[in-house]
């Protein structure tokens, strides 16, 4: 007995002990998804003011909980959950993306990534930023295969002699980095700047064509530019104590800067919405507000059961075969005496074998493979040669492959084989399928079905080969097998069929 107060306590710790007891018998997205479910975690992440894109990362975990499992993770949870701890230590960690390229929307990139993109607005961040480091962190020597690089703040002879030319580099390189991503802009390109005095950093060679003349810094051409609203006449919104105020600073309007023929708009920071404080509970609250006769909510309660309870149904018609298949392998092993037509006889022929030959299922593979492809009439150089080729798909021995040509080529003299090789249809490696009087669909693989004209019309014959070195232990298994090919060939054809072994 507990209070009424920590009931839904004991829920919630019933609800974790039921999935940590199954969570490595069951497939790790499962388990989320069990937890997910539970909880109705969806609904709850859904009216976060950032709700999407918390469910969208939460399906990329169990993503990546399939791809864990599919490429041979250990169905151990607490293995997946150190590899996402570990990949999250080595900033391998990202936001799923919940828009397709071209939604509009905000994209916050490095310049590297930016490269070869293009965006309406482009806004350059991080005015604080260097240029370059102070001193060259690194000399690189391709010819003698030299890294001088600094560590600890210590840095090696190599690196000293050639610091000046390696800053000289880093400079050069800050311009590329700096004219890739002010080209990276097709209306409207944003440069942060303070307008009491130009900057410094890496967006400092952009003084010139951002900042106005300082004979024209109070002088704007307009202070009502074209799709702007009326500024005022400052272009800082704070500043220290002991600066001069806005005697010296650029004021907010339209202007022409240093150099180029271009126009720049100096803002003015009082007309932006600025520190503006997250309200992560507003959309809950105006949620609940709209619902406070529980209505809304209790109708939904009742859906989402519908829904679940229809959802379960469902699966557990999925669950349930239509269709049951086996193969006439799988029923002849599991009972060899009730094969169809079990008093039918199944001929059995053996041709001359080499007690002292290899045995074993390759050799069985290598001999049905060269009987299948070899001609009726091929000799022993043709044989050996699709032998040899066979051979080599299998990995089988040149010892294998001599006894196998020798088994083929006396099995293409047998009596049977004969007169497949005269008969009016040949079809090897012939797929069969017959239904069961239970609904059971058996399917199986004849090595040769040939078709012989008679005085009673067509008669069929299906064949199977073995290469068993003692064949009567299994020979009810192999004789219940073919029953099921006869049956198959007698059904579909509407002709008469028999069965028969070739021990080859």
């Amino acid at each position: 007995d507990i209070p009424d107060s920590l009931k839904e306590v004991k829920g919630a710790l019933e609800v974790i002990k039921n999935l940590h007891r199954g969570r490595n018998r069951r497939p790790i997205a499962e388990t989320i998804a069990k937890l997910l479910a539970a909880t109705r975690a969806h609904a709850g992440f859904a009216i976060w003011p950032t709700g999407e894109q918390a469910l969208a990362n939460i399906m990329r975990i169990m993503d990546q909980a399939r791809r864990y499992e599919a490429r041979g993770g250990t169905t151990s949870f607490r293995a997946f959950v150190d590899e996402l701890e570990a990949r999250a230590e080595r900033d391998e960690a990202s936001e799923t993306p919940i828009v397709e390229e071209g939604t509009e929307g905000v994209r916050i990139m490095t310049v590297h990534r930016a490269k070869g993109l293009e965006f309406p607005v482009v806004i350059l961040a991080d005015i604080t930023c260097n240029e370059t480091r102070a001193d060259a962190s690194r000399y690189i020597e391709p010819a003698s295969k030299l890294a001088a690089m600094e560590l600890a703040g210590c840095a090696p002879r190599e690196l000293q002699d050639h610091a000046a030319k390696e800053h000289d580099r880093d400079v050069e390189e800050s311009i590329r980095l700096l004219y890739v991503a002010a080209t990276r802009a097709r209306d409207l390109i944003v440069v942060p700047a303070v307008g009491d005095e130009e900057s410094d950093g890496w967006l400092s060679r952009l003084n010139p064509v951002v900042f106005p003349a300082q004979t024209e810094r109070r002088a704007p051409s307009s202070t009502h530019p074209a799709g702007c609203p009326e500024f005022g006449d400052d272009s800082v919104l704070t500043r220290p104590a002991k600066a001069p105020g806005k005697v010296k600073s650029i004021a907010p309007g339209l202007h022409r800067a240093q150099k180029g023929d271009h126009q720049i708009v100096w803002w003015d920071p009082r007309l932006l919405i600025l520190n503006v404080e997250e309200k992560m509970g507003l959309r809950q609250d105006k949620l609940l507000q709209a619902d406070e006769n529980r209505l809304v909510s209790d109708r939904g309660v009742k859906l989402h059961e519908e829904w679940s309870a229809k959802r379960a149904a469902m699966l557990a018609a999925g669950t349930t075969p239509r269709l049951n298949i086996a193969t006439a392998t799988e029923l002849a092993l599991a009972a060899p005496a009730s094969g169809p037509a079990s008093a039918e006889a199944i001929a059995i022929e053996e041709t001359i074998r080499d007690r002292g030959r290899p045995h074993g299922k390759r050799f069985g593979s290598l001999v049905h493979l060269t009987m299948l492809r070899a001609p009726f009439d091929a000799d022993a150089r043709e044989i050996g040669q699709i032998a040899a080729s066979a051979a080599k798909m299998i990995g089988a021995s040149d010892d294998e492959t001599a006894a196998a040509t020798s088994a083929v080529v006396a099995a293409l003299e047998s009596p049977l084989m004969l007169r497949a090789k005269a008969a009016d249809i040949v079809m090897r490696e012939c797929p069969l399928m017959i239904r069961l009087e239970d609904g059971t669909a058996v399917e199986g693989i004849a090595d040769l079905a040939f078709a012989e004209s008679t005085n009673d019309g067509v008669v069929w014959t299906v064949v199977d080969f073995k290469t068993d070195i003692e064949v009567a232990p299994r020979l009810d298994e192999y004789r219940a097998q073919i029953r099921f090919y006869v049956r198959a060939v007698r059904e579909s054809t509407g002709r008469p069929a028999s069965g028969a072994i070739l021990w080859i």
